[in-house]
């Protein structure tokens, strides 16, 4: 048993303001090629109109006989002139990866912190043991008094990341698509096309909203009735016969703030059956997680041994592992929502 890495995140949502809805604009693409002349990449990028978010992982020979796997970085950017692709690494103010996109090929000029600029080429590319997916999308909103333009709202923000094409093992496709509805829309939600799902569970979000604001809305203030919702789905890692999808989650219901969340889906690709804590760690494995997760987090909040993590602003003395956990390029994280 290994952990290579602990993730905690502190989610931050924001709409997209997004224009037109042509398939050729909304896509997921697993590439893989190289930088410079020896380090290998592989990228997970999903559009969605001019605004592009994933990740990538960069590896190479270190000596004769050892791979060398670097950090899984996360990615965002944007399209300009449709096949001009720019993104940046996250924290980063400049482009790392410059270029176009084009029938299925990305290439350009890579270049980190300043440092000597090289040539990247990477290909859209699905080996045995990583899917296709297509990207669905719907934004709207309803007024909660037809009559009235200052009326309060409810507004809906859905990206759905849905497997479709071909697959070398029947059956795979199928189980990772019902792995998905259950995530995504909850377990008993009728079957149907991806966009005929996302608007069927528009309807029923509106419907939840007038049923929940009816008695409110003659004796609450108006800004206290506009809720919105937001389910945003990506790809983490798609390699291996490993998937691991995600799903960030944001409501707000007329309180002080909104509520956030984040979940992970990990499935075995060779099974098509969705992985859980108890199938990656053995049940011995609890005391030496919580040994190594509270270390990583005096590490990445820099928290000298003598002072406990109650005195640094903390609420628990050590990290025990839930099984909100994820798997991309490097390893094995976990995840620890607010609320």
């Amino acid at each position: 048993m290994f952990i290579r890495q602990l993730t905690i995140i502190i989610i931050f949502i924001s709409s997209l303001n997004l224009l037109g809805q042509s398939t050729s604009d909304k896509y997921y693409k697993r590439m893989e090629g190289k930088i410079g002349e020896n380090i290998n990449v592989t990228a997970n990028i999903v559009r969605l109109f001019d605004n592009v978010s994933g990740n990538y992982i960069y590896y190479y020979m270190d000596g004769a006989e050892d791979m060398y796997y670097g950090k899984t970085v996360d990615l965002n950017g944007k399209f300009f002139n449709n096949d001009s692709l720019n993104l940046k690494e996250f924290g980063s103010k400049e482009y790392t990866f410059r270029g176009l996109i084009k029938e299925g090929q990305y290439d350009g000029e890579w270049n980190v912190d300043n440092s000597k600029a090289l040539y990247f080429n990477m290909k859209e590319y699905y080996p045995n043991g990583s899917l296709p997916f297509e990207v669905y999308y719907l934004n709207s909103e309803s007024r909660l008094d037809k009559q009235k333009k200052d009326s309060p709202t409810a507004q809906i923000e859905l990206t759905l990341v849905y497997p479709e094409g071909k697959y070398f093992q029947a059956g795979i496709i199928d189980s990772v698509q019902k792995i998905i509805m259950d995530s995504y829309f909850g377990r008993g939600f009728k079957l149907s096309s991806p966009q005929q799902m996302l608007e069927d569970f528009e309807i029923e979000y509106f419907d939840n909203y007038k049923k929940q604001t009816e008695y409110r809305k003659e004796t609450s203030p108006s800004s206290s009735l506009n809720y919105q919702k937001q389910v945003n789905m990506s790809v983490i890692y798609n390699s291996n016969y490993i998937l691991c999808t995600e799903y960030i989650r944001y409501a707000y219901a007329g309180g002080a703030h909104g509520m956030s969340n984040i979940s992970y889906d990990i499935v075995d690709l060779d099974s098509g059956l969705k992985l859980g804590y108890e199938d990656i760690f053995d049940q011995e494995s609890d005391s030496l997680l919580s040994i190594v997760l509270t270390q990583q987090l005096r590490l990445n909040y820099q928290i000298p041994d003598e002072i406990s993590l109650a005195e640094a602003g903390f609420f628990v003395e050590e990290v025990k592992p839930n099984k909100n956990l994820f798997v991309n390029g490097e390893g094995i994280g976990f995840v620890y929502n607010s609320y």
